[in-house]
């Protein structure tokens, strides 16, 4: 079990979500990390919605009223196609609270001990988001991604003839959705708003 000690050591080397967002945006990917074929299409993701997403009013006054001294510590790879559309709503609520809320990101492959901690259905699934107060003690997670999201995802690899076509299929669930249930789940497990 990890002690509060343990999320500060895990917040102390974490990097800004902002920082982590320019991170993401400048690496160039590794040929021998399998993974990192994603790295364009996450990079892309994340351009178009630095440069256009706009936070729901009702979010960014949940995100104003949030309580003083949150903090959301971000598991994840740059290689998370959930984790492109995910984090920069994240960073978006976080700068929207005017300092209330302070969000860094740790590299999961990295953390391990941190992410065994968090698994969703015995799975290293990201992003993850742990809440933590000024204690570091946890107040909540959320991740990884929005629960339809989570449900069509397990119904298409439920089914052997289109399983192949998670990714995309989920990917057009959130180009349609355009973020909404992302905001409105964060600021309700997250923020407390009744949304």
């Amino acid at each position: 079990m990890l002690t509060n000690q343990d999320f500060l050591g895990y917040w102390e080397a974490a990097l800004p979500i902002d920082a982590y967002l320019d991170h993401l945006l400048h690496s160039v990917p590794d040929e021998a990390v399998d993974l990192d074929k994603y790295l364009a299409i996450n990079q892309q993701r994340v351009k178009r919605l630095v440069s256009r997403f706009q936070l729901q009013p009702e979010v960014e006054m949940a995100a104003l009223n949030a309580k003083k001294g949150s903090k959301w510590l971000i598991i994840n790879e740059h290689w998370c196609g959930d984790g492109a559309q995910i984090l920069p709503v994240q960073a978006a609520i976080a700068r929207a609270s005017n300092g209330r809320i302070e969000a860094k990101v740790v590299f999961r492959d990295q953390n391990l001990a941190l992410m065994d901690a968090f698994l969703t259905n015995g799975g290293r699934s990201i992003p993850k988001t742990i809440q933590l107060n000024e204690a570091f003690e946890v107040t909540g997670t959320w991740g990884p991604r929005p629960q339809f999201a989570m449900e069509l995802v397990a119904r298409i690899k439920a089914d052997p003839s289109i399983a192949h076509l998670y990714s995309e299929e989920l990917h057009k669930w959130y180009a349609k959705d355009k973020q909404i249930a992302i905001q409105t789940e964060l600021a309700r497990d997250l923020l407390g708003a009744g949304l």
